[in-house]
């Protein structure tokens, strides 16, 4: 079994953070996003996007063997990023990274957690018992690029 360890961001992690991104967003064409929406996906966005929340160790990072592999953005009440490196699904990185997000999303063990999920992940979260609660867009695009759907998800915890 290969060697996996979760650590907290540092500074330095922005740039993986964005390329685990960018990866994993290449691989959504031709399903269940268009390659219109693919190609479009990481438009201005750039590293710098993620270097405060690395910066004040508020993402989790997953690595095997040394070598970045997935990672976990949690706040209270809700779950803003979790990614997986395509070549290690089904490794239980995933569940492992939800786990510490969900740390961070629920500071007192209780509450309601949202999640704006991807099509392709919505499967994931219904295995922790997160139930949709709507359809929608991502936000912050820019008018004429084709729009990202998303769904909403949320779940409470007692």
């Amino acid at each position: 079994m290969p060697d996996i360890t979760y650590r907290r961001s540092s500074a330095i992690d922005a740039e993986v953070v964005f390329d685990l991104v960018s990866a994993s967003v290449r691989s959504l064409a031709p399903v269940p996003y268009s390659q219109d929406v693919v190609d479009t996906w990481m438009f201005g966005r750039v590293v710098q996007d993620y270097r405060q929340d690395c910066t004040n160790q508020a993402i989790w990072v997953a690595e095997r063997d040394q070598r970045p592999i997935g990672f976990a953005h949690g706040v209270p009440g809700e779950i803003i990023r979790l990614f997986v490196d395509e070549d290690c699904v089904g490794m239980g990185v995933g569940a492992e990274l939800m786990q510490l997000a969900l740390q961070d999303a629920l500071p007192n063990n209780a509450g309601k957690v949202t999640i704006e999920a991807t099509v392709n992940a919505v499967p994931f979260y219904e295995k922790w018992g997160f139930e949709t609660v709507g359809l929608g867009f991502f936000s912050g695009r820019d008018k004429d690029l084709p729009p990202i759907k998303i769904v909403n998800l949320e779940k409470v915890f007692q």
